[in-house]
């Protein structure tokens, strides 16, 4: 999976972002599909593998952006917080 890894050193919670969009992205075996195919699936209960590698691309770059300050302020004007553990 693609992404602008280039932006990870600079900033730790776009890699938090994109690695756990990962690691829930991926299909775990051959009989399960991803999340984004179920998002992307003109019936979400029957998905036919219709994301192309674009649509993995443009998904994971978003997904980063949300780790980003620009995308953690659209959160936080969204209502959401973060909570320290």
């Amino acid at each position: 999976m693609k992404t602008k890894e280039y932006r990870f050193k600079d900033n730790p919670l776009e890699k938090a972002f994109y690695e756990k969009w990962k690691e829930d992205h991926v299909s775990r075996n051959m009989k399960s599909h991803t999340t984004l195919e179920y998002l992307l699936a003109e019936n979400p209960n029957e998905p036919m593998g219709e994301c192309t590698d674009r649509d993995e691309y443009v998904a994971s770059i978003v997904i980063q952006w949300l780790g980003s300050s620009v995308g953690q302020s659209f959160l936080r004007d969204c209502g959401f917080r973060k909570i320290e553990e």
